[in-house]
């Protein structure tokens, strides 16, 4: 049989990525651990003693900021990484770089998770929708000019050389929402396809079942209403160990 759930797939959020790339004055960054040589030194250090770049995630340094003057809560994070094009598809210095990468965390854009045909091995339509709502789009270049600002500071200065991504020629707001649409990917926090409550529009119930059907939970982060403000990995964990009491039939916590 097949179960009509309209609900399902819609209200995709996630938080869009923009970035700035910096040349560093020196090797200050895991970016020559890419050449052979020093790869296989880090592979060895860490084989031997499980430390050194090799045990590294190269983005260990983040924090939030406020973008819009008229959020009750910081709503831009910032992801520092050791290195240049860490990431596929983000351009790699010659020299040793560094990345700072920014997202709007509050995005008002829904996009939408679509089933291309009945074969389930068949990828499914994926639309993000990333900047339907103009505001997302002013956010998210006010944060990306923020972290140009940051790595342009005079602290800084023994330590970057020069902005390399998007570069100085980039300089109006039209020019760096060009250079976001050109590089602009994904942070990896998809959420709310899946979404939970208790109106019509709802797929999932508070005890995250699923809204008509028996013995379905969903349990990830495709029940959030709204992707959280920071990574989702927490927050999921949180959801399985609820949905995991529930199931068990544990009561909650005295909250007196």
């Amino acid at each position: 049989p097949v179960f009509d759930a309209p609900g399902v797939g819609s209200n995709l959020q996630d938080h869009l990525d923009l970035c700035t790339i910096s040349e560093c004055t020196g090797d200050h960054t895991y970016d020559k651990y890419g050449k052979p040589l020093w790869a296989a030194l880090a592979g060895a250090r860490y084989f031997l003693f499980g430390n050194g770049p090799a045990a590294s995630s190269l983005f260990v340094t983040g924090g939030f900021a406020y973008v819009d003057e008229n959020a009750a809560a910081p709503d831009m994070q910032y992801h520092l990484g050791f290195g240049s094009g860490i990431e596929a598809g983000i351009a790699k210095l010659r020299n040793a770089g560094v990345t700072l990468n920014s997202a709007y965390m509050r995005p008002r854009s829904r996009g939408s998770v679509r089933l291309a045909s009945a074969d389930p091995s068949v990828a499914p339509l994926i639309d993000p929708n990333y900047w339907a709502d103009p505001h997302d789009r002013e956010m998210s270049l006010r944060g990306l000019e923020f972290a140009r600002e940051i790595m342009a500071k005079p602290a800084l200065n023994s330590f970057v050389l020069a902005e390399r991504v998007p570069g100085p020629h980039v300089k109006s707001m039209d020019d760096l929402a060009n250079y976001a649409c050109a590089s602009a990917k994904t942070d990896h926090h998809p959420a709310g396809t899946c979404r939970m409550g208790v109106d019509g529009q709802s797929v999932i119930n508070p005890d995250l079942t699923f809204r008509g059907l028996e013995a379905l939970r969903v349990v990830d982060a495709s029940i959030m209403p709204n992707v959280i403000t920071g990574n989702t990995n927490a927050a999921v964990i949180m959801i399985a160990e609820k949905a995991a009491d529930m199931i068990r039939g544990r009561k909650p916590l005295s909250m007196n």
